[in-house]
């Protein structure tokens, strides 16, 4: 396989401009829920928010597999320390850096970016696959609260 870097990197770009500090998740939330449903995935988000008092749940996304096989999953936070409103990334050659006013948010968007290339390129390719499920959880940032 060969990663489309420069998807990946859109990707990872788009998703560092939106803004979300634990438990305000909700407009992260919203994207991944449209680009999983593009890539096929039945999505799901829990009532995790509710208990912790944020705008939106855990994001659990099913696929179904192509062959029979043990499922795989996956799973990364959508939360993000603060400062992270209006994360303006630089890019430089290889390096993505903020600004310096606010943080770049590279953790937990890193890998969710990865994840999601990594699910386009097995169906570019027609990878045969068990069924796959990602998890996004909120909170982690803050007690790990949604995978909790």
């Amino acid at each position: 396989m060969a990663i489309h870097t420069g998807d990946l990197v859109e990707q990872f770009l788009t998703m560092v401009k939106i803004s979300s500090p634990s438990r305000r998740e909700g407009k992260l939330a919203a994207y991944l829920r449209e680009e999983l449903k593009k890539l096929g995935f039945v999505v799901y988000v829990d009532e995790a928010g509710k208990a912790v008092g944020g705008d939106t749940g855990n994001i659990i996304a099913t696929m179904a597999g192509t062959k029979p096989a043990e499922p795989i999953m996956f799973c990364c936070h959508m939360d993000t320390v603060e400062p992270c409103e209006r994360v303006n990334p630089i890019v430089e050659g290889d390096i993505i850096r903020s600004d310096g006013t606010t943080i770049l948010g590279g953790d937990d968007k890193g890998g969710i970016a990865a994840i999601l290339a990594a699910i386009r390129e097995i169906q570019q390719t027609k990878v045969p696959h068990g069924p796959i499920q990602l998890v996004f959880t909120i909170c982690e940032e803050v007690g790990m609260y949604g995978s909790k």
